[in-house]
């Protein structure tokens, strides 16, 4: 399977060659879902969207979820932003939700790929397995490439291993940088109120902080602090501090000039 993308795929950024013509067919309830569990934060449709537009001439964009639920419901607006092309999925049935919103999604893909002849690639966004079968249907018989977006640590196998190609989303720089700004936001705000809180951050006292206020994990975030100490963004230094008795505690200090030119503070939506 093609999973270098940037080396394997036909397509390519290049101004001066023509773009594929794609429609892609997303599993909102999978994409919002699989964010809000793995990731805590919403899907970034427009910034999609917009990578969409760089690699290809995008012919519909189709979204597929039920949208009973109130947060989700409050996603349609956000959807509307770059398609009108909505599908709602509520199934009557207290089985089976999930499935039925695969089920349509399969038969609006098939039902194009029998009807239309312009579509060099078909682009579905879901970690479900179900769409492999279809992802080999349009390959094989229908000679057509077949990429598939998923949110990462939620794509099966079986459709990673099917697909033409694969993304997986957040990427790892914009997941990084959203951790970076978790820690340094929580620093900032000790760094304004140093003389109320009468606090010094240290290395897990910060981490701690920034898990508990974002709901993220404690690893990952560690792992982003490290990261931001060996990229020289933070340093310690030991100070020597009163708490019942004296001892010497490292302290995390902030360059916040380079924070601030590298736009490090700047919240990822």
């Amino acid at each position: 399977m093609l999973f270098d993308f940037f080396k394997k795929s036909k397509h390519t950024n290049d101004p001066t060659v023509k773009k594929p013509r794609a429609v892609a067919f997303v599993d909102y309830d999978n994409w919002y879902i699989s964010c809000e569990k793995n990731f805590h934060q919403k899907p970034d449709i427009k910034g999609w969207r917009d990578e969409l537009s760089r690699r290809f001439d995008i012919l519909d964009i189709l979204f597929f979820a039920d949208f009973t639920n109130a947060s989700m419901r409050q996603e349609i607006s956000r959807i509307r932003e770059i398609t009108n092309s909505i599908i709602e999925t509520q199934n009557s049935s207290s089985h089976y939700k999930k499935d039925f919103t695969d089920f349509i999604m399969l038969d609006h893909i098939y039902q194009r790929a029998f009807t239309s002849n312009d579509i060099d690639t078909y682009i579905i966004f879901s970690g479900d397995g179900h769409f492999s079968s279809v992802a080999s249907f349009l390959i094989t018989k229908c000679r057509k490439e077949v990429g598939v977006y998923g949110v990462r640590d939620s794509v099966s196998a079986q459709l990673a291993n099917t697909a033409s190609w694969i993304e997986y989303l957040p990427r790892e720089d914009e997941r990084d940088r959203k951790l970076s700004y978790m820690l340094l936001r929580n620093l900032k705000y000790l760094s304004d109120n140093m003389e109320k809180k009468n606090a010094r951050p240290t290395f897990w006292a910060t981490v701690d902080a920034a898990a508990k206020y974002n709901g993220e994990s404690r690893q990952e975030l560690a792992e982003a602090l490290r990261r931001l100490i060996d990229k020289g963004y933070i340093y310690q230094t030991e100070e020597a501090v009163s708490y019942g008795k004296k001892r010497k505690i490292k302290v995390l200090n902030v360059r916040w000039e380079q924070v601030k030119k590298d736009g490090l503070l700047k919240e990822i939506a």
